[in-house]
């Protein structure tokens, strides 16, 4: 069989090969660039998209059947060579099929191919009515139709070249369609439907950016520098010393080169506020693209970011802020990628696959664009640190705050103490209750910080112990009072929250506290304070975290409580104290990175205290008072707690001396999952030796009705780690052949977090 007109198609499933289809058309399309484009193609009995990989190459065996392709969607392609470069390099990497990075990485009305441009109508004056006498005799003749004469007077009034948008015609005038639609019919006004953006544009002044002080301008100095001889620098800065101002001149620097910028934010709540930072300086050549739009305006932002045919000064999508899913935009030209926060974990995406981190694929894919990447951050993670130190990035290093402000007072209140004495109400201890009413009465801020959202942790039976559990998952279930349900923060089921144990009868009482009853508490203790909550389940809406952000930075609102939403990147004048509330929780994690992300959200929650004037204050309530991590966090001390921890990894193994590779397997019968578990370890074991683990079984063992084990592989960073991930993928295939194990799945999770 001639392979001149087949190609290998991606489809958007978890399959673990490409597809070869016959293109016959293709040939008499003057042979344009199909590559990128998008078709539809028979598969099974059904029709799907999948987008053209490449030409196929070498011969079919004669038994195979090649199917036509049914339709070339695009007359030009939709992925550029640079996105299937990534696309490619996610699969290989993380250890996944090109179909399931298609899936993640176009808008779902890309891949189905229903994408339809939002339309209005729009009303325009007959052109015999242009000129002023013509007007003047129109109304005159208009005389005794009092409305018909009110609309034309209406829409002389509000239209732009003799046109207005048909909604702002009636609105404006109040007067009924039917009264347009007659003037329509006499031929006076045109109704005609327009295409129109969903996107939001910028209609304020544009400003300059603002003067650098000496350590921004130093900063800027060091950076270009270090890209003289590096594609990649690490910019360490304490919190509130400028870096966000250093990025924008930086960002400038690269549009008047004509290029793009991307710049990657951790959360969607850090997008608020930055985008109307930025949108200051470079008004609509700035684009925002993160998960809580619509299907339908992120297939626009697609759309206007792939555009070729507008001017570089004009068109939108020169800086596009967003979260780690921006990575999949086609960019162009791309000049630099900005990773803000770059320690924060939820770069790293968990389910589905692909499970890339966006900072390693935002290095890879400047090499292919021959663009620069900052690193930014005030407590890098440790791998980070690691490579700028050993000259692998370069490293610029901001010591000071803006304007000389000084870094908050960090002061540990001993829970134990406090409990002891009897010095608390509620989960909040006295000193801190003194202090929030001080703060209160100056007309400041606070906020407050507790890592976990809902009422209670759980519900739990006093006499028996009973605690109502998922009935899904192996975990217990989340109790929110405000509308009386348990929650599984796993899987979502919910369902009433009982009274009492089914049991015994006893009436239940609630263990441990999230935000939820810290602001039910907070208002008793402050009933004249304003509280608002930041949480997953109060930003569930669109606009929910603007709202939030906008209201506590207008000071509408005196105490806000949050999760970590509340940690990253935020700035408020205002704020004169943060308070952590269970501190201890995030230091005792089963995961040897739980001391790093302990100091990093700390560190980062206490820096949104004292931003402007004079210095702010944080308190931190623990059981453990004299730990070495809160001793590094009271002196700001990131590198002591680097030292402590680069030390541990080397001596146990753990990155950045060692790759890891996380195996999860999940069945919904145990029996099978434990024979394939124990399979699946001893013949990685025959393989690997001791760098594999025994088979782990996780601090949730089930979710959504799938049990769950674990096995972990450690591989030495000299080693080869592309065959270190053929033999598992073969290892894993062999095992999921045999009958015992069928139905057993089994995902890679390669860096995990």
């Amino acid at each position: 069989m001639g392979n001149e007109s087949l190609y290998d198609i991606i489809l958007p499933l978890a399959i673990a090969d490409v597809y070869t289809y016959r293109t016959p058309s293709i040939p008499l399309q003057g042979g344009r660039d199909v590559i990128g484009c998008r078709v539809l193609v028979p598969l099974g009995k059904k029709s799907i998209i999948g987008i053209i990989y490449r030409k196929h190459e070498g011969e079919l065996p004669a038994s195979v059947k090649v199917r036509d392709v049914l339709q070339i969607v695009d007359e030009s392609p939709i992925i550029t060579a640079e996105q299937l470069k990534l696309w490619e390099w996610l699969s290989s990497y993380y250890m996944c099929t090109l179909g399931e990075v298609m899936a993640a990485a176009l808008p779902s009305e890309i891949i189905d191919d229903n994408y339809s441009a939002a339309t209005t109508q729009y009303i325009q004056l007959s052109p015999a009515y242009l000129a002023k006498e013509a007007q003047e005799q129109l109304l005159g003749e208009l005389k005794r139709a009092k409305k018909q004469e009110q609309l034309v007077r209406d829409f002389l009034r509000l239209a732009q070249n003799y046109q207005v948008e048909r909604r702002i015609l009636l609105e404006q005038s109040g007067v009924s369609g039917a009264i347009l639609r007659t003037l329509i019919d006499k031929g006076i006004f045109i109704e005609e439907e327009r295409s129109i953006s969903r996107l939001r544009q910028y209609i304020g002044e544009i400003q300059m950016p603002h003067a650098l002080d000496n350590q921004q301008s130093r900063a800027i100095a060091e950076i270009r520098e270090s890209w003289q001889e590096k594609n990649v620098s690490l910019l360490h800065g304490v919190t509130s010393s400028g870096k966000t101002e250093v990025y924008i001149h930086l960002i400038e620097e690269v549009l008047q080169q004509g290029k793009q910028v991307l710049y990657l934010v951790p959360e969607i709540a850090l997008t608020t506020q930055l985008t109307d930072r930025l949108q200051a300086v470079f008004g609509d050549r700035l684009v925002v693209y993160h998960s809580k739009f619509s299907n339908a305006e992120r297939v626009e932002i697609y759309n206007n970011i792939r555009a070729k045919n507008q001017e570089p000064r004009t068109k939108t999508g020169k800086v596009i802020l967003g979260a780690r899913s921006a990575i999949f935009l086609p960019f162009s030209d791309l000049g630099l990628i900005i990773v803000d926060e770059e320690h924060e974990p939820s770069y790293k995406q968990q389910d589905p696959a692909p499970r890339y981190h966006a900072r390693s694929a935002a290095i890879m894919m400047a090499q292919w664009y021959g663009a620069k990447v900052l690193l930014g951050t005030a407590t890098p993670s440790i791998e980070s640190y690691h490579n700028a130190l050993n000259g692998k990035y370069g490293l610029v290093e901001m010591t000071e705050r803006f304007q000389g402000l000084q870094l908050p007072h960090i002061t540990l209140i001993d829970l134990q103490r406090q409990y002891h004495r009897k010095e608390m109400y509620g989960h909040f201890a006295d000193p801190l209750v003194d202090r929030i009413r001080e703060e209160l009465a100056k007309g400041k801020q606070v906020i407050l910080f507790q890592n976990r959202r809902g009422y209670a942790p759980f519900l739990q039976c006093p006499s028996c112990g009973e605690v109502p559990k998922c009935p899904n998952c192996d975990v217990s279930m989340t109790y929110h009072k405000a509308n009386r349900t348990l929650v599984c923060h796993c899987c979502g089921h919910s369902t009433s929250a009982p009274k009492h144990c089914p049991k015994c009868k006893t009436e239940y009482r609630t263990q441990g506290f999230g935000t939820e009853r810290l602001e039910e508490e907070i208002q008793g203790l402050f009933p004249e304070a304003r509280v608002l909550r930041m949480d997953l389940d109060s930003t569930r809406k669109k606009d929910a975290y603007q709202t939030i952000i906008d209201r506590f930075a207008k000071h509408e609102v005196d105490i806000l409580i949050g999760t970590q939403m509340v940690t990253k990147g935020l700035h408020f004048n205002d704020v004169s104290l943060v308070a952590v509330l269970q501190a201890d929780s995030l230091l005792n994690q089963p995961d040897f990175r739980s001391y790093e992300h302990a100091f990093q959200m700390l560190e980062q929650v206490s820096g949104r205290a004292g931003r402007t004037g004079s210095q702010g204050e944080v308190m931190i309530q623990t059981f453990d008072p004299k730990n070495s991590l809160y001793q590094h966090l009271i002196e700001h001390d990131y590198q002591g707690l680097y030292a402590e921890q680069i030390a541990e990894r080397k001596a146990f193994g753990f990155p950045p001396f060692h790759r890891m590779i996380m195996l999860t397997l999940k069945h919904r019968d145990i029996g099978r999952l434990d024979i394939a578990s124990s399979l699946l370890q001893q013949r990685l074991q025959q393989a690997f030796g001791s760098r594999v683990s025994g088979v782990l079984v996780p601090s949730v063992a089930r979710t959504q009705n799938m049990y769950v084990r674990q096995i972990r592989l450690t591989i030495e960073v000299t080693a080869n780690i592309a065959r270190a991930k053929e033999v598992v993928r073969e290892q894993s295939r062999w095992v999921q052949q045999q009958t015992q194990c069928k139905g057993v799945v089994i995902l890679p999770d390669v860096d995990p977090m």
